[in-house]
């Protein structure tokens, strides 16, 4: 197949679009973490994670728009889309993410709420209860003890 001027062009254009789908997808995973805590190992999976996938993706856009052949101007439209798209339109996604995650969160913990509440009191009871009977328990083996482990319904005889 014989390449033209504007295949080479396209393919730049489409990489550079590439870089800011890549950059919009992290922004989101950003956002989450602001809003949601992780700990550094579960950061740590989510970034390995997210590098796994622009790999498959990035063999996927060059299988499909590049026969495979890996050139420079992929790398550096990849970069100039991320750049462009951290200077132009990061911070106001990055916004709107923990926003939407912050109501989200609100969301689920009244959901928690509502559907947690009656096991929790119920928890509690069960927990009072416990102390209560165990406390009980406890001063009669106690008294027990005490008697030399003699019950009160045995009388002694001499």
């Amino acid at each position: 197949m014989k390449e033209t001027v504007t295949d080479p062009l396209l393919f730049f254009l489409a990489s550079i679009l590439f870089g800011v789908c890549l950059q919009a997808i992290y922004d989101i995973i950003r956002g989450i973490r602001r809003v949601f805590y992780h700990k550094s190992v579960f950061l740590f999976i989510e970034d390995i994670g997210f590098g796994i996938f622009t790999a498959v993706m990035a063999f996927i856009f060059l299988c499909t728009y590049n026969d495979g052949e890996l050139r420079g101007f992929f790398f550096l439209g990849i970069v100039i889309g991320m750049i462009l798209y951290y200077q132009l339109c990061s911070k106001f996604l990055l916004r709107a993410v923990i926003h939407i995650t912050e109501k989200l969160k609100k969301i689920i913990r009244q959901f928690e709420k509502v559907c947690l509440r009656p096991g929790i009191h119920i928890k509690r009871n069960l927990k009072w209860q416990l102390k209560k009977e165990k406390k009980q328990v406890t001063m009669a083996l106690k008294k027990q003890i005490k008697r030399g482990g003699k019950s009160d319904n045995t009388k002694e005889t001499k």
